[in-house]
This record gives C-alpha cells, structure tokens and sequence, in this order.
C-alpha cells in the first residue's frame, strides 16, 4: 500500500517543470519536511530559504538562500500544479494576501477635489449671508429715506427658481 502511494508520487514529480523538481530535491515539501516560520540560525536544521538567518557566532543577517524573484517564480510554479501549500513559508504574499496588506492609497479614499470644489459650499453660506443681509446693508448706504420707500413698497419676493 505505501508502495503504490510512493509510487504515484515519484510519477507526479516526475512531471514537474525541472525548476521545482531541483526545489523539492534540495528542500524537501512541507508535509516531509517542517521549515521555520520566522529567522533562524544558519545551522539550524529548519532553516527557511525564503528568510534570512543569523550567523551563531557573529549573529549577523545572511541573505536568503533564495531571492525574492526567484520566490516568486517557484510559486506561480508550484500554483500551476496546486502545490503551493507545500513551498516552504514565505515572507512575499501574493494574490489575495497581496491586495489585503495593502493600504489604499489616500487620494483614492479621500480624494482632494479641485478648489472650486472644495471651497464650493463656504461660498454658498458665504453667498446666501450677503443675500439675507442686502436690504440692511442697502439701507445703511442710501440712508433712511430710502428705508422708507423700499417699506412703502414692500412687496412679496418672487420667486427666481
């Protein structure tokens, strides 16, 4: 019974594009083999390739074994033949992950506007106050003759809609 399971899946990596075949023999798939989550030791057995890993003596930062392109490239591979659960943990998010991270740009949440659009309803308030204050201000310019007049005439405004 494990014979045959071995089997069909020594003829399902025998399909593999040569890429991911080489991947897979070098760092086993993730069901064989458990890869850390997070930067390890150069000498740890769990190493990522995908991260970085600190030096035990000196602890300084040694680039990941495999770059972000090359990352990448392996994960549009291993997608095509649904095997990208199997690739080691990996910083680079794609796809939907990719869309969720990131923040939406400011001008499109809250666009600026033009300034005539912006400033549009302070001149509206601004406009209607002057209109409201017309009879008033007309009135302190001609004098109280003209007061007088314009209530002798007092008519009902028309409407200019």
């Amino acid at each position: 019974m494990a014979s045959k399971s071995i089997q069909s899946a020594l003829e399902v990596f025998k399909q593999l594009p040569p890429v991911l075949a080489r991947f897979f023999k070098t760092y086993p798939p993730v069901p064989i083999k458990q890869y850390a989550s997070k930067p390890t030791l150069t000498t740890a057995p769990d190493r990522n390739p995908f991260l970085i890993a600190y030096h035990p003596v000196t602890k300084k930062a040694h680039e990941p074994k495999i770059s972000l392109r090359r990352q990448s490239d392996l994960y549009k591979l291993a997608k095509q033949f649904g095997l990208e659960k199997t690739l080691p943990p990996m910083t680079k998010k794609f796809g939907i992950q990719k869309m969720m991270s990131k923040k939406s740009m400011k001008g499109v949440v809250r666009p600026k506007l033009h300034k005539h659009e912006r400033t549009a309803e302070e001149r509206r308030a601004k406009r209607e106050k002057a209109i409201a204050e017309a009879d008033e201000l007309i009135i302190k310019v001609k004098g109280k003759r003209y007061a007088k007049k314009a209530a002798k005439r007092a008519l009902p405004p028309k409407n200019l809609f």
